[in-house]
């Protein structure tokens, strides 16, 4: 299990996330993770190919059959009695047991990044499952280190959380670490102790996440998060942790339109986070939104659909990128806003999940699960 993550810290911030801005909405606005973010959390990139190539069902199944050179309908064997292939993803250890069978170099390593990414970047609610769009991407080893691995981490992880709001999800998926280690950054109240570490380090691996107790202990947790987080103010957030210029060698987080990985297609919307490039927050315009969405409670069906024609944003880098001198100017003090923001945010948005006088929260919560399966290691393109 992912011991280093604190399920009720994540389950606070997802009642607040909202798939339509792709934003948490908190008592004093918005704030989102970032393309930045990803970039000095994690260190890997957040620019170059879009992640958008998309396979039918049958495709990525064949796809699977030709990488383990087995038919996947049967079972792995060994010490596991499931099956290679079921419901829509891949056996993740039997994978990694059999890229060492083969014999092939280019093989084995193949099915050993196939792993890592699956159980880090693009991890799945089940324990010991990979989804195999991912393969989509390490066909050609040539083009490793040509995609945006970041962006496409970031559009997964924001589909899982939109996913996870709904009223009848009980688990979240993504990259977790990613998400903990971006509340620690801009939430001193929640910070554990942190490393010192080199200026070009993943800022994830820096800090110590205590193991803790579930049960009736991680329900406290998150009653007595939830009231923290209502309590909070725009003052109690480190609006740029990495520095005022934190975000000037990474352009593209600037940009704004959709983020891919293969069939997610996500918004992007830096506009509405103008606090996290140390710029007064405005009221932000509408947002390009999908062709269509469906959302139902389930969260099983939960489409998001996009016109092609929106793969064609990600390239046209200058036209969509964000003048932030244009839309805004440099705080004065780190939190903030035009005058009517506020009173703006409060009309479209309760900026609180707890009743102010039982505390009972007046959203569903998510119910606090350990998922996915180990955490194998932080990895670096």
């Amino acid at each position: 299990m992912m011991q280093h993550l604190d399920m009720s810290l994540l389950s606070a911030f997802v009642e607040r996330w909202q798939p339509d801005t792709n934003t948490f909405h908190m008592p004093f606005g918005e704030i989102s993770i970032l393309l930045h973010d990803v970039h000095h959390i994690l260190r890997i990139p957040v620019d170059g190919e879009l992640m958008g190539d998309e396979a039918s069902p049958d495709t990525l199944k064949s796809d699977m059959g030709g990488l383990v050179r087995l038919s996947v309908d049967a079972q792995v064997g060994g010490k596991w009695k499931s099956k290679w292939y079921d419901n829509g993803a891949m056996h993740a250890e039997g994978l990694l047991v059999r890229g060492g069978e083969l014999k092939i170099k280019e093989m084995e390593v193949q099915c050993y990044l196939f792993v890592l990414l699956g159980s880090t970047l693009f991890v799945d609610k089940s324990r010991d499952r990979l989804r195999p769009a991912i393969n989509l991407f390490l066909k050609d080893h040539r083009r490793l280190t040509d995609y945006a691995w970041g962006a496409g981490a970031l559009a997964y992880l924001y589909r899982q959380l939109g996913v996870a709001t709904r009223a009848g999800s009980k688990s979240l998926c993504g990259c977790l670490t990613l998400l903990q280690a971006w509340i620690y950054e801009y939430f001193p109240l929640f910070r554990p102790s942190q490393l010192p570490q080199s200026p070009d380090a993943p800022r994830a691996s820096s800090w110590i996440s205590p193991r803790l107790p579930g049960g009736d202990e991680a329900r406290q947790r998150l009653a007595r998060y939830r009231q923290l987080l209502d309590e909070l103010s725009a003052d109690d957030v480190t609006w740029t942790p990495y520095g005022r210029d934190g975000h000037t060698d990474i352009p593209r987080s600037l940009y704004t339109g959709p983020i891919r990985f293969s069939d997610i297609a996500e918004g992007y919307d830096p506009a509405r986070c103008l606090r996290q490039f140390g710029y007064r927050q405005i009221i932000p315009c509408a947002m390009t939104v999908p062709h269509d969405q469906y959302r139902p409670a389930s969260g099983s069906s939960y489409i998001v659909y996009w016109d092609s024609w929106v793969n064609q944003l990600w390239d046209n880098v200058a036209a969509r990128r964000l003048d932030l001198n244009f839309a805004s100017r440099p705080c004065e003090h780190p939190s903030e806003t035009v005058e009517e923001y506020v009173d703006w945010f409060l009309t479209r948005s309760h900026p609180r999940i707890t009743h102010p006088t039982d505390g009972v929260p007046q959203l569903r919560p998510l119910l606090v699960h350990q998922v996915s399966y180990d955490f194998l290691l932080l990895f670096q393109i």
